[in-house]
């Protein structure tokens, strides 16, 4: 078609122009807008007022028990020890300087008061300590509850799923802000006490090690030579 002022443009021309400009991505929303729309229409759903112009009430309480189960699963799924998680690169050992028997009597008192968070922290700290003493373990103070389930688990090979055990409610109340409980310290006292009364299984390099260590000295021969004292050419 052409007119006065030029040539115009058809009807089919032009909706193919339309359809061509309207499909550019500037008039497509993207896929989070999309979300988030259906997100936010969502929700205006559920605070939409009644007739009377009352709030929806059971749109607000759906709306709390969604909020709440969200933060639930959340914490959840981090748990303590995640929320930490360089708890297993933290010593055991405290700052003071006490015997086993003296971590053992402050665990008696904090789980008599109902501590038993740091009861258990202290029945731990009196398995190091017997342990080291004892010679099954080396003195380091640097050695954190991981490590101890791993290398008092080789000496007690009957204790080290307990070993294990204790050691994550170690770093769960130390480190991970959960709260201890009666009966998971006196899992960990009784595992103090068996240790205690157990007699560890040196590995056999060691056993050998220990072995030679505690063999008499042989003192040196002495040098003899061939050609008899005083005798000259």
């Amino acid at each position: 078609m052409a007119g006065p002022g030029g040539p115009l443009i058809s009807r089919l021309r032009g909706q193919e122009l339309a359809r061509r400009e309207l499909a550019r991505s500037i008039y497509r929303p993207s896929l989070l807008e999309r979300i988030w729309h259906d997100i936010t229409r969502w929700f205006g759903s559920l605070l939409s007022t009644s007739p009377a112009g009352a709030p929806s009430w059971w749109g607000l309480i759906l709306l709390a028990v969604v909020v709440v189960a969200a933060v639930a699963a959340v914490v959840y799924w981090l748990g303590p020890a995640k929320v930490n998680k360089r708890a297993d690169d933290r010593a055991v050992a405290g700052t003071v300087s006490l015997s086993a028997s003296e971590h053992r009597e402050a665990a008696n008192q904090l789980a008599a008061s109902g501590n038993y968070g740091g009861a258990i922290i202290e029945r731990i700290r009196a398995i190091v300590v017997d342990l080291e003493n004892r010679g099954v373990l080396l003195h380091r103070p640097a050695r954190t509850a991981t490590e101890l389930a791993a290398e008092a688990g080789g000496a007690f090979p009957a204790e080290a799923r307990e070993l294990a055990a204790a050691a994550r409610g170690f770093n769960d109340v130390r480190y991970g802000g959960r709260p201890g409980t009666e009966r998971a310290y006196r899992r960990v006292r009784d595992l103090d006490d068996r240790l205690a009364a157990a007699t560890a299984t040196l590995p056999d390099e060691a056993r050998s090690r220990t072995t030679q260590l505690n063999l008499p000295s042989i003192p040196a021969a002495t040098a003899v030579t061939d050609q008899p004292r005083g005798h000259a050419e």
